[in-house]
């Protein structure tokens, strides 16, 4: 998670890690328990510090190439343990409950260019990865607005 003023400035990241749960054998109801629990955790951090608005990958645009996400049996083992719609619903439905305006970003690119910014930014990928997720979400609402006041106008 990157927290982000209405400048695209980093406030703050986050991050919570958890590989245990794509180990061969891990029980899918307590990698649901870790995932959401983290997820959680994020969320009311956001909500401590003052966020208004988030922003989410909107994962049912993660497209699957041949019913492979990646070419290793590890990484493809890893993209179907990932409950993503679940995980996306329940991330909203807790933003949403946290008062929290909700808004779902096109993750194309965005972790090619978190990688590649992850340097500049002295972050790790993930960390980058939300930053440029957050910008996108930014972009999307500096648009919007203005397109909004234009219809004010007319």
């Amino acid at each position: 998670m990157a927290i982000l003023d209405g400048d695209g400035i980093i406030r703050d990241v986050r991050v919570e890690h958890f590989p245990e749960v794509n180990s061969p054998g891990f029980p899918k109801s307590k990698a649901k328990d870790l995932r959401l629990k983290a997820l959680s955790r994020l969320l009311d951090y956001a909500y401590y510090h003052g966020v208004s608005v988030v922003f989410f990958e909107d994962l049912s645009m993660i497209k699957r190439k041949g019913g492979k996400v990646v070419r290793s049996k590890k990484g493809n083992r890893k993209a179907s343990n990932f409950a993503k719609k679940e995980l996306l619903e329940h991330g909203i439905t807790m933003a949403l409950k946290r008062g929290f305006e909700v808004f779902l970003v096109n993750p194309t690119g965005s972790s090619k260019l978190g990688r590649e910014l992850s340097r500049g930014l002295d972050l790790d990928i993930h960390s980058s990865s939300a930053f440029v997720i957050g910008l996108l979400g930014l972009n999307y609402l500096k648009t919007h607005k203005h397109s909004q006041k234009e219809e004010q106008f007319r």
